[in-house]
């Protein structure tokens, strides 16, 4: 089954999640790894299948990035 290519959503960058007062800040190299693999899921979505091997492969990898920002944030 193929999956019709829909428009993305383009949602803020991650980093403003990094000014919440109080709380510990993810450090600058997590933060640019969560960017860039940001940017090239944006890229590879646009250019590929959601449910490519590529895309879902990014997909999982940023996941990992962000929930170890969260981790940091919360100080863990």
């Amino acid at each position: 089954m193929k999956i019709k290519k829909v428009n993305c959503v383009v949602y803020p960058s991650f980093k403003s999640f990094n000014r919440t007062p109080g709380r510990p800040k993810v450090s600058g190299e997590l933060m640019d790894m969560i960017e860039h693999l940001r940017s090239e899921l944006m890229n590879a979505a646009e250019q590929e299948d959601f449910n490519s091997v590529t895309v879902v492969e990014l997909s999982q990898r940023l996941d990992q990035y962000i929930v170890m920002a969260q981790n940091q944030m919360l100080g863990r």
